[in-house]
């Protein structure tokens, strides 16, 4: 069972890193950084969105997503918007630049994710979800069993 799980683990480190290289290099080249993608995706579908509301949906911390904005702000394809009757509640809106990017970050996923599954049946891919979700009920079980974790 060992070798079998190592094989697994080995597969999945494998795809990941061959994903998330081609994904880097084809945003490198548009000037999308790591972490950039998600927040895209957020602003696009939740206007006018605060700092805070996009780190509670992307579970990161608030300086995470200060940083990355920061970064953004700078590209061009996020203005902060001042709520001047309360300064807690500023929101963040994608620029024309930031849904033009939001939009070719999305084409681009599909593009690599239908080359990735490309020849599996949709029984293959059902199973592949099954799978997937049946590993991560297992871990989210185990931690809320074992405080060690």
């Amino acid at each position: 069972m060992l070798e079998k799980v190592k094989k697994i683990n080995n597969a999945f480190h494998a795809y990941h890193c061959n994903h998330r290289n081609i994904v880097d290099s084809r945003f490198r080249e548009k000037g999308i950084y790591f972490g950039q993608p998600p927040i895209l995706k957020y602003l696009s579908d939740h206007e006018n969105a605060t700092q805070k509301e996009i780190a509670e949906y992307l579970h990161i911390s608030p300086p995470s997503v200060a940083t990355s904005l920061k970064r953004m702000e700078e590209s061009g394809l996020v203005v902060r918007l001042e709520n001047k009757k309360d300064a807690r509640r500023n929101t963040v809106k994608l620029t024309k630049k930031g849904k033009e990017l939001h939009a070719f970050a999305e084409n681009t996923f599909m593009r690599i994710d239908d080359i990735a599954y490309k020849g599996f049946t949709e029984e293959e891919m059902e199973l592949m979800v099954t799978f997937l979700e049946r590993m991560n009920k297992n871990l989210t079980d185990f931690v809320k069993e074992d405080e060690n974790v």
